[in-house]
């Protein structure tokens, strides 16, 4: 019998046999271009897969995971022996801590009266992320709020459900955790009625740091016809068997040895997976890229005019907290108790740009690239030069790819948020791809990119090496040129041309 895992992996394979590709597949390169571009043909794929395989074996020694709490501590140790031995920086720890929320068992939401209603969780309901302590309330009254973001005017919720649908006016989390300050016993967030399943956000601080509030109460999500019942009951039971944990956790961080390091090249990919699965697309592909690109450029002894700085976060899964913590350190002066490993030979200002490699192997893949006009207006002109670096090597291929945007949901954010130009490539999650989309990019039309994403079928079945080759040749293209660079931040200005095409 075939379990869900192996569906999906199944599934995956169709794709890639459906999209012409096959997971040994490789793009065929012009060997006109070697020549002009020779790193690009120096960094080995097969040496990338090698890693995923390790990566793997890894989390199949930690429940099938990467995460924070699982693989990741091990992932990051091995990254670091293959710097050690191979590499050309000096390897740093840094160290954090974050909030793990976990779900350990199934919630309930019942309407007591006056009609007596159980819901049905994940269709009626759900559990929001980072939605407080486990906890058991009974035939607990209910208080339809009508203005979360005004809760002074509130009347009094001691020891009641809170009803309330969220404006843009405040957070989340700034409207659940004023109720649980007022004595609520829990909240329940009501979906507008053009969605149709209930929400899975997380309830916490965007930027939290060690010493921020948590939620302690439970915070639920509806639908929106869910909702209008609990509106309108008198008494309602939830359970929910949650937790949150602080765990120490860490960014690794290799800083090259040569370089200018007032014009620093960030290189970045998130290390860690969700709990839910090992995470080789997401990110193994991006991290395993990243490592292959230091160490390819080691043994070619590749000297940068601008320093390259190498980086695997942690807890990005979690809400990109390692870059949050990296930034928050070096562009805020921020220190707690872990500042004596986080000593690290490199100031804010120093840091001329950030790349962001993150999922470079989806089965259905798109190429995409991260527009560089979506960032704010300090960062807006480097961001647009990055993205045209990308593009000259889509170009020169040609590769079909998609300029997609960049304003959430990756470690580019904190660089942005400082001031920082950001840019990277990728190759799309759970998104259906159009019949459009299908006609340029090939592939399978309404079928999502990533099948496994975010799910425990994310392993070596479901990464695509057309992809994977293409796209890590890609973000070598961008380090290698962007390093080389006469003077990296006039280009970034705009003020001087790309020399290296």
């Amino acid at each position: 019998m075939l379990n869900s895992r192996n569906v999906i992996s199944l599934l995956t394979v169709v794709l890639l046999a459906g999209a012409g590709l096959g997971i040994w597949a490789y793009g065929t390169l012009p060997t006109s271009d070697h020549d002009k571009h020779p790193l690009e043909y120096a960094l080995n794929t097969e040496n990338i897969r090698t890693h995923l395989t390790q990566l793997l074996e890894i989390a199949g020694k930690h429940n099938n995971s990467r995460s924070v709490t699982n693989g990741h501590a091990a992932s990051a140790e091995y990254v670091m022996a293959r710097l050690r031995a191979e590499g050309d920086c000096d390897v740093h720890v840094q160290r954090f801590r974050s909030p793990v929320w976990t779900e350990r068992g199934e919630p309930r939401l019942r309407v007591r009266a006056p009609v007596d209603v159980e819901y049905i969780s994940d269709t009626d309901f759900s559990v929001m992320r980072y939605g407080g302590q486990g906890a058991r309330i009974r035939a607990a009254r209910v208080v339809v709020v009508a203005d979360a973001c005004k809760t002074d005017a509130v009347d009094d919720v001691d020891s009641a459900v809170a009803v309330v649908s969220i404006g843009s006016a405040c957070s989340l989390f700034d409207a659940a955790h004023a109720l649980e300050r007022r004595g609520a016993a829990a909240v329940v967030v009501v979906r507008a009625a053009r969605y149709k399943t209930p929400s899975r956000a997380r309830v916490r601080l965007v930027d939290w740091k060690e010493g921020d509030p948590l939620m302690r109460i439970p915070v639920l999500s509806t639908t929106h016809s869910t909702g209008e019942v609990l509106r309108r009951a008198a008494a309602v039971d939830i359970e929910t068997d949650t937790r949150i944990d602080i765990v120490e956790t860490f960014n690794v961080i290799c800083v090259g040895r040569s370089g200018d390091a007032s014009s620093s090249v960030v290189v970045g990919a998130h290390l860690d997976s969700v709990a839910a699965g090992p995470g080789i697309n997401d990110n193994a592909s991006g991290a395993a890229t990243a490592l292959e690109i230091h160490l390819t450029l080691a043994r070619t002894a590749f000297r940068p005019r601008s320093r390259l700085v190498f980086a695997w976060w942690g807890a990005e899964e979690d809400g990109l907290l390692g870059s949050r913590h990296f930034a928050r350190v070096l562009a805020h002066g921020w220190r707690n108790h872990w500042s004596v490993s986080e000593r690290l030979n490199l100031r804010w200002p120093d840091l001329a740009l950030n790349l962001n490699l993150d999922m470079l192997a989806s089965p259905n893949f798109i190429a995409q690239v991260h527009n560089g006009s979506d960032a704010s207006a300090a960062a807006r002109s480097g961001s647009q030069q990055i993205q045209h670096v990308f593009e000259d090597y889509f170009a020169r291929h040609a590769y079909p790819y998609q300029l997609v945007p960049m304003l959430a949901g990756s470690d580019f954010v904190p660089f942005l948020e400082n001031g920082v130009p950001a840019g990277g490539v990728l190759t799309g999650n759970a998104k259906l791809k159009t019949i459009d989309e299908r006609r340029e990019h090939g592939g399978l039309a309404h079928a999502a990119l990533d099948p496994c994403y975010h799910r425990e079928c994310d392993g070596l079945l479901n990464v695509n090496m057309l992809a994977l080759n293409r796209m890590a040749r890609a973000a070598m293209h961008a380090v290698s040129s962007l390093a080389s660079m006469p003077d990296l931040r006039a280009f970034l200005n705009g003020n001087s041309p790309f020399s290296t095409l």
